[in-house]
């Protein structure tokens, strides 16, 4: 790769095929081995003088941590919406310590010790064992780790501050104990619907949007995200083009960082379409492949449109680092030749098979094989569906699938911010619609799942 086309990677924040240019620093620059007994890394020395700078794009971020501030003297990078922090400084900087012993380095912070394989990118931690969301880069004397990674591997919780572009780390105090799964039961699945990082953009709604996510793992319900990686708004008014693939800002770097707790917390992501919108229309309002309930739009009807449109969205993903387990055509409006598509792009797709309503359908399309999951439950329309909901859940025939979805956004009201005296972010869920439904769904004998194993 040349110099030229590396700085235009950089400044684009691009992934090249499927080798991001922090695996090529990666390659380039082994761990260190270091001999037992001289591997301690103290850096209250500050001394740094081996550090090369990476070949990633920086931010000036600011970091605190129990609400003291972190002064940094070395840079924090930014890869695909994602920050590496240079976890030596860091580590230092509170108290701990880092040893370096051939393929792995064990951390210290606090009364938690964490060794990470450096070769195989992976710990563990109460006995399970655990990747890395990202490899770790090292250049010289000094180690990076993603700000996800970090987090994790120390049990901490983050308070994002976008206006002051300050990161906070905090001891996770919540209570996180998982209740147990029950062992058997009739499958029911949950979805939000609509995810993007313009309908979920401001910190607080992101914020909540782990919250729910919180709820979810400690009451041991898998679900689901229909996510819409790009969102667009062509009105003029707005002007709205937002791929957060391809564009850096710190409130991208929070949504990337929420589906990444999503998916910690036993969520499952998959693409609702591109953009869930097509010509002049708005992203989650509008249609995006060819439907046979148009709306007046003139969507292309060709199964090679199709295949374009897919092949942006999981190129998105890819990008992202984000795995995705299903698709789902916005508002469910396609045609039978793009759905033939889709199904030789997806294992899963997240809707009816025409002509099987409500019906779990499983279609051969030459050597592909393809599981359509229906929501035969529908979706919660407002407050007052919520009550509908309730009922059909109740009525709700044995031998169909208790699957609905809604929008992670009717949560919120229920859910209320605040801060304690240290800074530290807590918050007060008040009865809201999960837990009315969670109630019921207990009641009638059911147990969320995962569509991956309804296959």
């Amino acid at each position: 790769m040349n110099k030229r086309l590396t700085a235009v990677l950089v400044i684009l924040g691009l992934i090249v095929g499927s080798t991001t240019i922090a695996q090529v620093i990666i390659k380039k620059s082994k761990p260190k081995t270091v001999a037992a007994g001289s591997n301690v890394v103290d850096s209250r020395l500050g001394d740094y003088s081996q550090f090369r700078e990476l070949a990633l794009p920086k931010d000036n971020i600011k970091l605190k941590f129990e609400n003291k501030e972190i002064n940094l003297t070395l840079p924090i990078y930014y890869e695909a919406n994602r920050y590496y922090l240079p976890i030596t400084e860091v580590i230092s900087k509170l108290g701990g310590k880092q040893i370096l012993k051939d393929d792995s380095i064990t951390l210290e912070l606090g009364n938690i010790t964490q060794t990470i394989n450096l070769k195989k990118n992976e710990y563990q931690k109460n006995g399970e064992v655990y990747h890395l969301k990202k490899k770790s880069l090292i250049t010289g004397d000094v180690i990076y780790l993603s700000m996800f990674d970090f987090h994790k591997l120390f049990s901490l919780k983050v308070d994002w501050d976008t206006l002051s572009k300050t990161l906070s780390f905090y001891y996770n105090r919540d209570n996180t104990a998982r209740q147990a799964r029950p062992a058997a039961g009739k499958p029911a699945l949950i979805r939000f619907e609509d995810v993007s990082a313009v309908n979920y953009a401001l910190p607080e709604s992101m914020e909540k949007l782990r919250i729910v996510s919180d709820y979810l793992y400690v009451q041991n319900v898998p679900f689901h995200v229909a996510w819409v990686p790009r969102y667009i708004d062509p009105r003029p008014a707005s002007k709205a083009d937002i791929d957060i693939s391809k564009k850096y800002s710190m409130e991208n770097a929070d949504f990337v960082y929420t589906l990444d707790y999503m998916l910690d917390r036993d969520g499952l992501i998959g693409l609702h379409g591109y953009t869930h919108q097509y010509g002049n229309t708005v992203s989650i309002a509008g249609l995006e492949f060819h439907a046979p309930f148009g709306n007046g739009v003139n969507i292309p009807d060709t199964e090679e449109y199709a295949q374009e449109r897919i092949n942006l969205a999981k190129e998105a993903a890819k990008n992202l680092d984000i795995p995705y387990a299903f698709f789902e055509a916005p508002h469910y409006g396609i045609f039978g030749n793009q759905l033939k598509v889709a199904e030789k792009n997806f294992d899963i797709i997240y809707e009816d098979y025409p002509g099987s309503p409500n019906q779990i359908a499983v279609r051969s399309n030459g050597n592909k094989t393809t599981t359509y999951i229906p929501t035969p439950l529908d979706y919660i329309d407002g407050e007052n569906g919520v009550i509908r909901m309730i009922n059909k859940v109740r009525d709700l025939r044995p031998n169909v699938l208790a699957s609905f979805f809604y929008a992670p956004h009717m949560e919120f009201d229920s859910i209320t911010l605040n801060k304690a005296k240290d800074g530290y972010p807590s918050y007060t869920y008040g009865t809201s619609v999960l837990h009315q439904l969670l109630k019921v769904f207990q009641e009638k004998g059911y147990r969320f799942a995962k569509i991956t194993e309804l296959k």
